[in-house]
């Protein structure tokens, strides 16, 4: 990586409290603080080991990772709005444009299994300016992956419902026709207990996956499963 025009990384990063709410009740409080710390080193280093970036920026409120990102060599643009997602990589893409950036790769901490090789698909896919790659999330109509070249060319919907359609419908109002991805490391995320299950059929040397392994969620899953299916109502009955 260098300090030139080209495609910068955007990773937004919650503070530690927010992380990860909708994975209670598998995940106490500072599981979840943990998971999430896990989650983001494995994306900045698949962002790190890229050559296609010419940089990476961290848009973040959160100390710790702030300091994470600092000793990896990520840039980090302090979020102290904490005004959420959207406002947050809108206030990155217009500083990038500002700085005269060629385009802007948002990459969620919550793709665990991303690696440098899907950076450098996504880079040598996505076309100059005016342009819109994306990745969708596996099956909630989501956007995990978003390139835009220049950085604030369009309006952004991470966090609302069918982001990925929505991003598509700004990228065509542009006059912009934009390009779909397929890469599968990235469109599985870790969001909600069934993500996680999903996530642990398959294996990897990532942090993530050690970390949740050393605090035996396949037990806790198994658990979760046999409540849901005593609590559930037997067939036939009101």
């Amino acid at each position: 990586m260098n300090d030139k025009r080209g495609l910068w990384a955007v990773v937004p990063v919650k503070r530690r409290t927010d992380a990860k709410r909708r994975l209670m009740p598998l995940l106490a409080s500072d599981e979840r603080a943990a998971l999430a710390h896990a989650m983001l080193q494995d994306v900045l280093s698949a962002l790190t080991l890229s050559r296609s970036l010419a940089g990476i920026v961290m848009m973040t409120g959160e100390p710790s990772a702030a300091a994470l990102a600092r000793a990896v060599g990520v840039r980090v643009i302090e979020d102290l709005d904490d005004a959420g997602m959207v406002p947050a990589l809108t206030k990155a893409g217009r500083q990038l444009a500002k700085e005269g950036r060629d385009g802007m790769l948002i990459v969620p901490a919550d793709v665990p299994l991303v690696t440098a090789a899907d950076i450098e698909t996504l880079a040598r896919t996505h076309q100059a300016a005016p342009s819109v790659t994306l990745v969708p999330a596996c099956g909630d109509g989501g956007t995990n992956a978003l390139c835009c070249s220049p950085p604030a060319v369009m309006r952004l919907y991470f966090a609302e419902g069918d982001s990925f359609r929505k991003h598509q419908d700004e990228a065509r109002a542009k006059g912009i026709a934009p390009q779909i991805v397929r890469l599968e490391r990235i469109e599985q995320d870790i969001d909600r207990p069934d993500d996680v299950a999903a996530f642990m059929q398959r294996p990897s040397a990532t942090r993530s996956y050690a970390y949740l392994t050393q605090i035996g969620i396949a037990q806790r899953l198994h658990d979760m499963q046999l409540d849901a299916c005593t609590n559930s109502p037997a067939k036939g009955t009101a």
